[in-house]
């Protein structure tokens, strides 16, 4: 109604006011804080709440979110289960800022790792990798990612000050480690010997690796474990391969044998005898041990 003594202008004054007053309220309030693009169950879309902004699939299931909490990117899986995260770590470094995702159901910080998986549950993966191999694929599928270096052919240079040989451990994450051998990383130092006919009992081989490559050469890991136990590798409880860097170690005896025989023929003193002693089973070695595979060697 117009106020009868002010007139029009004053009520036009005090709509304006009033309009005014709204639009600042409307400014201030959070009125996207349940809002969507017209996802309802079932259907594809955005959404927001007070956890943050949602991506539907086209079931209607929630497929990522963007996190108020903590500005974090997460991604689901079918099911709704979290599988990656971007932002603020909270499975494998929490308080610090980078990408996990989980693989075989553990957590993984993607740049933390120094190597990428080679098989799982003792299930070796396919090499070369194809090139659709992605970061945490599947490792059961037989496809896996390469460290980085690993194709670099002999003749390449390699970056860096030193090169260093290296060992692959069995722990969860199959890590590198430097092949060292000073002093300062042993204790309990004991003379070892091996009977030079045992070693020299060792028949190398030609053979084509099963579904590999063709005419490769070495020895047989069963013979080995025969005549040099401690030059065996075991995996789960079975004898799987060579340590090929200690065959020049056990060589040693040998060429040791054979000088002290011709210092003999010469007339020298033959070198220092050294203590015997028996055979050690190679690290790893289960007790008792199962019966080795059985093997024929045919002849050249």
């Amino acid at each position: 109604m117009v106020n009868a003594i002010l007139g029009t202008q004053y009520d036009l004054t005090q709509q304006l006011n009033e309009i005014k007053r709204q639009l600042r309220q409307l400014a201030t309030q959070p009125v996207l804080l349940h809002a969507s693009t017209g996802q309802d169950a079932g259907t594809p879309g955005l959404s927001t709440d007070i956890n943050g902004l949602h991506l539907h699939n086209a079931s209607g299931v929630e497929v990522a979110r963007l996190e108020t909490s903590d500005g974090a990117l997460v991604m689901f899986d079918s099911t709704g289960a979290e599988i990656a995260r971007y932002g603020i770590l909270t499975h494998t470094a929490a308080g610090s800022y980078g990408a996990e995702v989980l693989v075989g159901g553990t957590w993984v910080q993607l740049g933390a790792q120094t190597t990428t998986w080679a098989s799982v549950s003792g299930k070796p993966a396919a090499f070369p990798p194809s090139a659709h191999t992605h970061v945490g694929a599947d490792i059961t599928s037989g496809t896996v990612p390469q460290a980085d270096g690993s194709q670099y052919g002999w003749t390449n240079t390699v970056a860096g000050t030193t090169q260093y040989a290296l060992w692959v451990g069995n722990d969860g994450g199959f890590h590198f480690g430097r092949n060292v051998s000073s002093i300062r990383y042993k204790q309990d130092v004991r003379s070892h010997y091996t009977d030079p006919a045992n070693v020299l009992a060792l028949t190398p081989v030609l053979y084509d690796k099963i579904g590999g490559n063709k005419d490769e050469y070495g020895l047989i890991a069963e013979q080995v474990a025969e005549h040099c136990p401690e030059l065996v590798q075991w995996f789960e409880g079975q004898i799987d391969g060579v340590r090929y860097d200690l065959l020049a170690v056990q060589l040693l005896n040998v060429v040791r044998d054979q000088e002290s025989r011709l210092r003999v023929l010469e007339g020298r003193a033959p070198l220092p005898a050294q203590t015997a002693t028996a055979n050690t089973p190679a690290p790893g070695a289960p007790a008792p041990q199962p019966a080795a595979l059985p093997y024929t060697i045919q002849p050249q």
